[in-house]
Order: C-alpha cells, then structure tokens, then sequence
C-alpha cells in the first residue's frame, strides 16, 4: 500500500478504506477493523511519508498543490484534464477488461457468498462505483478491482457443473461466433481494420466457440482454465508478432519520423491537411510540436500565400480533395500507408 501512495497518492489508502467500512457496514461489526492488523498503516507511513516531505522540502507549496490538489481532488471533481465520459463508461470497460472470463460472472453472482467473498466483493465494488462518480474518467482507472474480480471467478472454476456455468460458456461462445462474423465479413463495412485476414478470423473464432460448446455440454469448469489461457496467450503472440507491428506502420506517425528527416529539417513546421485527432498529435509528439493543422482549403491557400512552399500530409481521400483546390500546384514526394506527405505551393 506504501508503494500505492507514491504512485497515486491518498487513492491509494481511500479505496481499501472504503472497501473495508462498507464490509464491516454490512455486517454490523465496526469493530472487527482491529483484527485487520491497522498497525500496518505504520508501514505505509514510513515508505511513503520521507518521500512527501523531501519533495515538499525541495519545490514548496508546488508539489502540494499538483499533486495532492490538482492531480488527485480536481481530476476526480472536475475535467481540468479532459478525460469527460458518462456515468456508464466502465460497464464497457469492465467486459474487456475480464474477458473471456466475463461471463462467469452469471455463476459467481448465483453462488452463495462467504465471509472471504463479500470481502472480494467490495474490494471490486468500491473502486467500480467511486470512479464512475469522478468527472475525468480513462480505462486503467477500475484496474485495482481486476484481482478481486480474478479471485471470484477463480473460484468458480472448481465449482460443480450448473446450468448458470453452462449459460455462462455457451454466451461466451455466442460471442465468440459473433466476432468471427463481425470482424471477418463485415470489418471493411464497420470501418475497422484488423490487420489480419478476415477469412482467419472468422475460422479461428468459429473453432474456440465450437470447442467451448463441447465444454459446456460434458467437461467440468476447471477445464475451462487451461483453454481460456492458451486462447488468450495464443491472442497475445499473434498480436505482438502478427498485428502490432502492422498497425505501427500503418496506423502510428511513428514511420513519418524517419521519412520526414530526409525531407525538411528538424525545425521545419509541416502540415496536415484535415488529419485525425490521433494522426496529429503522433506527428506533434514526433516532431516536437513542429506540427500544424490545417481544417480547410481556405486555411492552406493562406498558408502556402504567406510561404514559398510548405510541406503537407494527409490521406488519399484529402488529397483527392485539394487536387481540386485553385492557385495552388502540389507535388507528392513520400507515401506511407494511405497518407502522402506533398510539396504545396501557391500558383499565380
């Protein structure tokens, strides 16, 4: 928990607090926290504390205020750091985050529950709740309630066969087929590339829902470990070996960084003619913010009026679109992917 404070600060010591006053709520035993060894904290103290002190020592009122104050109280009460999402917004969040487990979340929620248990149960509970109620919001947020949901449904698995459990691996088939049909017949329609050939998707998760159709008729749920584990260590070497590195020349600015020093010097701004919010910031990331955005034919003919020529990205279909742009000439002189970097420049 120390090494929890000087990550994240007092988050760290609030949510195991809460999760522990809403258990001892329930049951009506405040006091039970002393058989919870709180002199613990003490240790908590003593790791977190001497690190507190030298930073506040060396930068002042400062520290107190970025890090306490405005990195802890003004994310969670307001959007000063953008991040603004609905209510709802880890309910999605949380079915990626357990799958291909989720779905024993049907069996785990019907069985009766042990002291040990409501203890797991608020441990996931109170980070779920807490950060659906703060203003900013990002996906890693709900990750201290992955081990106590993992403890949960580890414990499902060596549980006796129920309808609940069998429910629960045919849905988890069902949407296995359903990715298959999503992601390998009608990516291109979804406007989602997979990087990975469609017809294989759609065989591949076909298998694992047949396979987990048998499973749910005549194995027990401990088999069900090993062969969500190997599917998803399986999903991981593809990815790593297959995907990623796809999707980083492709779908990154990352191969821009190379390709636009032997173009334009370093401290040469260059454009990007209607880019993507993610295009953009890559670009201004790899680039030290020598990045520029340009959102209409009107701004370009203004800053190619102002210039002897600029340099300009974007993808095929905006450069379709600037061909037709007047009193401007353009020449395109690298490509990558679906996006051309093009010399630009005002005719007269």
């Amino acid at each position: 928990m120390g090494f929890g404070v000087l990550a994240k600060g007092p988050i760290a010591v609030l949510l195991p607090a809460l999760s522990l006053a809403g258990f001892l709520g329930l049951r009506g035993r405040w006091d039970e926290w002393r058989t919870w060894y709180p002199k613990g904290l003490w240790i908590t103290a003593a790791i977190s504390l001497p690190w507190f002190v030298v930073c506040t020592v060396v930068n002042g009122w400062q520290f107190l205020q970025v890090f306490f104050i405005n990195q802890n109280i003004e994310r969670f009460t307001t959007t000063i750091h953008g991040h603004p999402r609905p209510f709802y917004f880890f309910f999605p969040v949380f079915l990626l985050l357990t799958f291909p487990w989720t779905f024993l979340m049907i069996p785990t929620l019907r069985r009766r529950f042990g002291k040990n248990e409501h203890i797991l149960l608020w441990w996931a509970a109170v980070p779920f709740v807490f950060f659906s109620l703060s203003q900013s919001k990002l996906p890693g947020y709900i990750l201290p309630m992955a081990p106590a949901i993992a403890l949960l449904f580890a414990k499902e698995l060596l549980q006796p066969v129920s309808r609940a459990y069998k429910v629960a691996v045919f849905i988890e088939a069902g949407t296995m087929a359903f990715i298959g049909v999503a992601f390998g017949f009608y990516g291109n329609t979804l406007n989602v590339d997979p990087h990975v050939d469609g017809m294989l998707i759609a065989v591949v998760t076909f298998v694992i829902a047949a396979i987990l159709c048998v499973m749910a008729l005549w194995l027990k749920p401990v088999f069900l470990a090993p062969f969500n584990v190997s599917a998803i260590v399986a999903l991981v070497i593809t990815a790593t070996t297959m995907v990623f590195p796809r999707f980083d020349r492709t779908d990154t600015m990352r191969p821009w960084d190379l390709a636009l020093s032997a173009i334009v010097p370093a401290n040469q701004t260059v454009f990007m003619y209607k880019p993507p919010r993610w295009a953009e910031y890559g670009l201004q990331y790899y680039r030290f913010n020598r990045t520029r955005g340009v959102f209409s034919p009107e701004d370009l003919v203004q800053v190619v009026a102002n210039e002897r020529r600029v340099l300009c990205i974007s993808d095929d279909k905006t450069l379709q679109e600037l061909s037709h742009v007047a009193n401007v000439d353009m020449e395109v002189v690298h490509t990558i992917g679906n996006q051309s970097a093009f010399w630009v420049w005002e005719t007269k």
